[in-house]
């Protein structure tokens, strides 16, 4: 009599072939999927990184030399920077569609604290106690750090160096002091911005800062004589 049909073995065999397959195309799924999310979370986390170096690529082409007051009336110059960590300037081009009772000038102020880099801008240059600032987060980082790079290439995490009250009242005689009376004073040409970016690595972006050309003053002619504008 021919027999027909599967033996006990070959079923347990056949199950175990499929619990196989089966197990290998769950992990497979499941990689790709987790391959599918983290580059879709690398993506936006890049897209947000543009975002923020054109923000600040923005700001950064428009440093103009215009001092300000603060709240208390103490005077700063036009860019400062605060150990690395807080950096103030003004900058032109300040649009105004809605033709609103302000300048085009603006003054802004990054800050890092605990690895997010937050900015911060007010309606007007010269403020009030009134005066309150608009926040902004530009991008999260770690280690990020700012510096000046001066015409002798060196960077500054400190720009105007603290008042040196002996320095400014030099010793009759001091060789040191005459040697550096010819020498020209380092300014600040650049703004260099470090930081790293997890599973990416460490990143350093540099601005040049803009040569702004003084505005001629316009000479008023005679109007007798047909040369006044």
């Amino acid at each position: 009599m021919k027999r027909s049909g599967f033996t006990l073995m070959e079923m347990l065999v056949a199950l175990a072939l499929f619990a196989m397959i089966g197990l290998i195309s769950s992990q497979m799924l499941y990689q790709t999927a987790d391959l599918s999310l983290t580059m879709v979370g690398r993506s936006e986390y890049m897209t947000d990184i543009h975002r923020a170096m054109s923000v600040l690529d923005r700001d950064m082409r428009q440093v103009v030399n215009r001092g300000i007051r603060d709240e208390l009336g103490e005077f700063y110059d036009s860019l400062t920077i605060d150990d690395g960590r807080l950096l103030q300037f003004s900058r032109m081009g300040w649009l105004n569609p809605l033709d609103e009772d302000r300048g085009t000038v603006q003054r802004v102020e990054y800050s890092i604290e605990e690895g997010t880099l937050t900015r911060r801008y007010w309606h007007v240059m010269d403020r009030i106690q009134e005066s309150v600032a608009v926040t902004q987060t530009v991008m999260q980082g770690q280690g990020m750090k700012f510096a000046l790079i001066d015409s002798k290439g060196e960077e500054l995490t400190t720009y105007p160096d603290p008042l040196d009250v002996e320095g400014l009242v030099p010793e009759i005689g001091d060789p040191e002091a005459i040697a550096g009376e010819g020498e020209e004073e380092a300014r600040p040409i650049a703004v260099q911005l470090s930081f790293t970016l997890p599973a990416f690595g460490e990143f350093k972006k540099v601005w040049l800062i803009p040569n702004v050309p003084t505005i001629p003053e316009v000479e008023v002619g005679d109007p007798q004589d047909g040369t006044a504008p």
